[in-house]
C-alpha cells in the first residue's frame, strides 16, 4: 500500500514538475528565486531546482545556468544592501529570521578572509544572504567577492546538476530497491522521536 502510493505520488510530481519545467516560466522563475535567496528568501533554491532537473534530463545545465545568473545578480543587490542600506533593509532582513548574531560572527571572519569566506559561504549550506550583506557592509573589494560567488555558486549548482544527470536514475533506483527498509528506519525514527517527547 505505502510502496502504491509513493510511486503515484512520484509519478504526480514529475509529471507537474515536467510540465512546469518545460513552460515559458522555468527559466524566470529560477533566476527571480536565485535572486531572491541571495537577499531574502529564506529557504535553499535546490528545494525547487531538484525536482525540475529530475523532471527533464534534457534542461538540467539550463537550470543550473538560470540559477547561477539569479543568484549573481541577487549577490550584487545584497552587497549594496550591506555597503549603503545596512541599518534600515540589511538588519530588518536580518532581523527578520533571527540571523543578527550568525551576521556578525561570520563579519569577524569575512574581514580577515575575504575570498575564501565568501566562497565557502556560497558553496555550503551557510545562508547566503548572510555572506552577501556582510562582504558589502565590511566592504570587501567588489571584485574580490564577485569572482568569489561567480566560482561558488558554479561549483554548487552545476556539481548538482551534474550528480542528477550523471547518477541520478540509479540512485533513484537503488532507493526503491530499499524502499521497504527506509520506510521501517522512519518509522523507528517517528516512534523514537514520539517516545522522547512523552
Amino acid at each position: 500500500m505505502i510502496r502504491n502510493f509513493y510511486f503515484s505520488l512520484k509519478k504526480y510530481l514529475l509529471e507537474k514538475s515536467s510540465k512546469f519545467t518545460k513552460s515559458r516560466l522555468a527559466y524566470p522563475f529560477i533566476f527571480v528565486l536565485c535572486f531572491l535567496e541571495s537577499i531574502i528568501f529564506p529557504f535553499p533554491q535546490e528545494v525547487f531546482m531538484i525536482p525540475m532537473m529530475v523532471s527533464d534530463r534534457d534542461r538540467i545545465f539550463k537550470i543550473a545556468w538560470f540559477a547561477l545568473l539569479g543568484s549573481l545578480f541577487g549577490a550584487i543587490a545584497a552587497y549594496f544592501i550591506g555597503m549603503y542600506l545596512f541599518e534600515s533593509i540589511g538588519m530588518y532582513i536580518l532581523n527578520l529570521y533571527g540571523l543578527y548574531e550568525t551576521f556578525t560572527n561570520f563579519s569577524n571572519q569575512v574581514s580577515e578572509y575575504g575570498f575564501l569566506y565568501v566562497f565557502v559561504g556560497g558553496f555550503t549550506p551557510v545562508p547566503f544572504k548572510i555572506v552577501t550583506l556582510s562582504s558589502g557592509f565590511i566592504g570587501i573589494n567588489f571584485l574580490i567577492f564577485i569572482a568569489a560567488s561567480i566560482i561558488s555558486r558554479s561549483v554548487r549548482f552545476f556539481l548538482i546538476g551534474y550528480i542528477i544527470w550523471r547518477f541520478g536514475e540509479d540512485i533513484m533506483k537503488s532507493f526503491e530497491k530499499r524502499l521497504n527498509i527506509y520506510l521501517i528506519l522512519f518509522l523507528i525514527f517517528i516512534s523514537f522521536i514520539i517516545i522522547s517527547l512523552r
